[in-house]
């Protein structure tokens, strides 16, 4: 079977320490795979190799493609990455949005009718078309993450890579942009890495568990959520709720 992503092996490298040890696993349509660990495991260093951002060994497969073989156009067009920190920028939300498009735009074509009917289609769909003509350094958090969003779908048509999707987002916009990401996921494959193990559980379709660069486990929430995986990776004693909804509790003092 071809998976829309496939890793095998994959190793990275950053000043001659290794982030990344031989990471193998895969993503198909429709899927939403979370990746957790405590902090310094390796989670954005995977989203951006898996990007092409950086340089690692091992294979990743695009559609059963070699990363490797096809040119940076043809990787922007089939993903696209969001990133835990939005790019600082004072652009309009159109023109902001409208940047998503270059890799369907040959060399020296500006944007015409069908880019523009794009762009407004998604800020239709994500809710905030009444943001086209704003800057978006005057944009709330909740708002510059759906515009955000908004140029992630418009330029990667098969899989998006999320960092820290809901970084810096109060508990309602957290839950809307999860929502979001749920409702366009039908049409592509999403890998996003999550600090909140609650927000992993109830939005992931399956989860990698990462620990100092190493899968440690992976499968659907209920599966390695278990308040034993979650002791050994993070140290921390919790019970595990699944209903009527997700939710990882830690306990204090064991209590």
């Amino acid at each position: 079977m071809t998976h829309l992503l496939e890793i095998k092996d994959l190793n990275v490298y950053l000043d001659g320490k290794q982030i990344i040890m031989g990471v193998s696993t895969y993503i198909d349509k429709g899927e939403i795979v979370g990746v957790v660990g405590p902090n310094g495991s390796g989670k954005t260093t995977l989203i951006r190799a898996v990007a092409g951002f950086l340089p690692y060994t091992g294979n990743i497969f695009y559609e059963g493609v070699e990363s490797k073989k096809l040119k940076r156009k043809q990787v922007a067009s089939f993903l696209s990455v969001v990133p835990q920190e939005p790019p600082s920028s004072s652009l309009r939300v159109t023109d902001f949005v409208l940047l998503g498009r270059y890799p369907y735009l040959n060399r020296w074509q500006g944007e015409g009718e069908k880019d523009y009917a794009v762009v407004k289609e998604v800020l239709t769909e994500l809710g905030i078309s009444h943001l086209a003509e704003r800057p978006t350094d005057k944009l709330s958090g909740g708002e510059l993450q759906r515009v955000v969003l908004a140029r992630g779908i418009i330029q990667g048509q098969k899989l998006m890579l999320m960092d820290e999707p809901t970084a810096h987002l109060d508990l309602k916009a957290q839950q809307d942009i999860m929502q979001l990401v749920k409702s366009f996921s039908e049409k592509r494959a999403i890998m996003a890495t999550f600090h909140d193990l609650t927000l992993a559980g109830q939005f992931s379709d399956r989860i990698l568990v990462l620990n100092k660069g190493e899968i440690v486990a992976q499968g659907t929430p209920e599966e390695v959520l278990n308040p034993d995986v979650i002791q050994s990776v993070y140290g921390l004693k919790v019970v595990v709720e699944t209903r009527p909804v997700f939710h990882v509790v830690p306990l204090y003092n064991g209590i």
